[in-house]
């Protein structure tokens, strides 16, 4: 709905422009390959989901966040505030200890049905 409503008016204007600057084939196979991608990575998560326990995969899935916000830095030279740290620590440790709340609750309630 949201594209439909902001991008789908300017959407053949901006296509033109990232085909006239890559190419339309070029771009075609970037975004199968993101789809390639992102299959994987969710092949790789529900897998490790099924060999861990959930605690420990919302752990990683923790590290791997700030993996790659500290590879955003490095690689982009995204500028760091002050004021963006400290609400990457906040994100970050809400995420996670969401998770663990989560995922204790999980294991309560599957100890109580068993």
């Amino acid at each position: 709905p949201f594209f439909c409503l902001y991008e789908l008016p300017i959407f053949a204007e901006e296509w033109a422009k990232v085909c006239a600057n890559q190419g339309a084939p070029w771009i075609l196979k970037q975004m199968f390959l993101d789809g390639v991608y992102f299959y994987a990575y969710n092949e790789v998560a529900f897998y490790t989901l099924s060999q861990v326990a959930p605690i420990t995969h919302a752990i990683g899935n923790t590290l791997k966040r700030v993996a790659i916000i500290a590879t955003t830095i490095v690689v982009f030279k995204n500028p760091v505030s002050n004021l963006s740290i400290i609400g990457s620590v906040i994100a970050i440790a809400g995420a996670m200890l969401y998770s663990i709340v989560k995922a204790r609750e999980s294991e309560k309630m599957a100890a109580k049905a068993a």
